[in-house]
């Protein structure tokens, strides 16, 4: 697998509640794909998760092998799907920055690869979580699996699962917040794409409930119904899938409605923003490239 970082960072302090108690620390893995790890020059979902994490008043650690988004000369999408590891690491961009108004203090860790389905990660996950141990993982998975085939809806939902039982196997505790999948603007010549979406994101939900337990639960994000992107347009996406800076929002705002709804994490979930003031770092340099799952290469 990649190789990780050799530096071990300060603990954050933990905070205090309104009783005086410590708090402890929750030690949170973000895995997912390239909506979660973003280009050079984002903002990412993940620093504004961050924020709110922050403005609730919950102390935070991100955890995971990575810190980066990816930079601006993206490798190659693969052109065909592979299950070693070793062409999966080669593709790996992780030395990106981000936007100039991201805080100095953002915890920047992170378990997202751009280009990453989670039939990779499921045999990555256990090595990562031994170690960068986390309790609560947000996963943001699923597309890649069916857009670039490795599987179709249900092998993408047994994936999942496969991850959810190697992931406790390092942690019997862990707790899952997991993402639906969401449509993007249509591609021709694939009508398949919208419809294995659905499917899935309904597999997922009758799946969900029976992979969680009291000391493992597992919980179902509804990004797809919280992120303003539709097969017909995607307002949100700077190319008909990936976030702009009001879509980071969206995303980051569904996970929060299930911490705070699902697993009582914080007492009000994230509102989006007017984004009047904030740019939406749309990049100068998308090619059209046709018929791409992801729609755009930069």
């Amino acid at each position: 697998m990649a190789v990780m970082r050799d530096t071990i960072e300060e603990q954050p302090d933990s905070g205090m509640t309104a009783h005086g108690f410590l708090e402890p620390t929750l030690k949170v893995m973000i895995v997912g794909d390239s909506m979660s790890q973003g280009r050079e020059g984002d903002w990412t979902w993940r620093f504004r998760i961050w924020e709110w994490f922050k403005d609730q008043g919950l102390p935070v650690d991100f955890v995971g092998p990575y810190n980066g988004t990816a930079q601006s000369d993206l490798p190659s999408l693969p052109k065909t799907p592979s299950d070693k590891e070793s062409h999966w690491a080669s593709e790996i961009r992780t030395s990106g920055g981000y936007a100039a108004g991201v805080s100095q203090d953002f915890d920047k860790d992170h378990f997202a690869i751009w280009g990453r389905p989670v039939a990779i990660d499921k045999g990555l996950i256990y090595d990562v979580l031994a170690a960068y141990p986390a309790d609560l993982i947000l996963l943001m998975l699923g597309f890649n699996d069916m857009a670039w085939f490795h599987t179709d809806a249900a092998g993408t939902v047994d994936s999942m699962q496969e991850f959810i039982s190697n992931a406790r196997a390092a942690n019997p505790t862990l707790k899952f917040a997991i993402a639906n999948v969401p449509q993007r603007t249509f591609i021709g010549g694939r009508e398949d794409l919208p419809v294995s979406t659905n499917l899935y994101n309904a597999l997922l939900r009758e799946a969900i409930p029976g992979w969680s337990t009291l000391d493992s639960p597992v919980k179902l994000v509804e990004l797809r119904e919280n992120y303003d992107c539709e097969t017909i347009a995607c307002p949100v996406g700077y190319d008909g899938l990936h976030p702009n800076a009001q879509g980071e929002y969206q995303i980051a705002r569904a996970f929060t409605l299930t911490l705070v709804k699902d697993f009582s994490i914080g007492a009000s979930p994230l509102s989006v923003p007017t984004m009047s003031g904030v740019p939406l770092s749309v990049p100068s340099n998308l090619q059209d490239v046709g018929s791409l799952p992801q729609g755009y290469q930069t």
